[in-house]
């Protein structure tokens, strides 16, 4: 399974089917944040100054025959303009066609979610009831255990719980009020404490200021409109 596809999971509400809370921008940064980070866990994705650049081609590794999202955000992530990492992860949900319904897609075609429009008096709300619940039960419970725990975390469980805090998950991952100050910490050092490569640490720092930059904006837009 992906990382964004266990970054999904845990941002769903699976009796509502829907995002488990209204910061769709933070989540949509965490998401491609995500799928950046999986490039670079495979060595996909380099430095490049500032910003950041995708290594190879369309033939060099098997992640990207496998996964079409992987191969379409490998092509796109050098075209995406801005002078930083966080400016190409802002921008990479419409290059690829909005990271939460690919995703989403690709979830649906394996069986892990289903798919149901329903109208909530004039509106039109699609739903994604899960239909396989341990597929969700094993990811929750697994970044509930690392949030809470002080044990070493493999590479992709780090990225995942890292990826929760500015993804707006907190509450997800740690469900008491009084676990959050330890799950705070233990998101904020996940990728400190565990051997991971330079690359992924860069996304995940840029995934954080990319979110911090979509949510101020977002209140903003609200404000203005109220």
């Amino acid at each position: 399974m992906l990382l964004a596809e266990e970054l999904l999971l845990l941002a769903l509400d699976p009796e509502g089917g829907t995002p488990v809370n209204s910061s769709r921008e933070p989540l949509r940064v965490g998401l491609s944040g995500a799928l950046v980070a999986e490039l670079g866990l495979a060595g996909l994705v380099a430095e490049d100054g500032k910003r950041l650049a995708p290594v190879g081609g369309p033939g060099t590794h098997p992640l990207l025959a496998e996964e079409p999202l992987l191969a379409d955000v490998h092509r796109l992530l050098g075209t995406l303009r801005g002078r930083r990492a966080a400016d190409q992860l802002r921008r990479l949900d419409r290059a690829v066609g909005g990271v939460w319904s690919r995703v989403v897609d690709a979830l649906v075609d394996d069986g892990v979610l289903g798919r149901r429009r329903d109208r909530v008096l004039v509106v039109r709300v699609t739903r994604h009831p899960v239909l396989r619940p341990k597929v969700r039960d094993e990811v929750v419970g697994r970044m509930r255990a690392a949030a809470a725990g002080d044990d070493p975390l493999d590479a992709r469980t780090a990225t995942v719980l890292a990826l929760s805090g500015p993804s707006r998950l907190l509450e997800v991952v740690a469900p008491q009020r009084g676990e959050r100050r330890h799950a705070r910490a233990r998101i904020q050092d996940a990728t400190e404490q565990t051997p991971i490569a330079p690359i992924v640490k860069k996304v995940i720092s840029e995934a954080q200021a990319a979110a911090a930059s979509a949510a101020a904006v977002a209140a903003t837009s609200a404000a203005s409109s109220g």
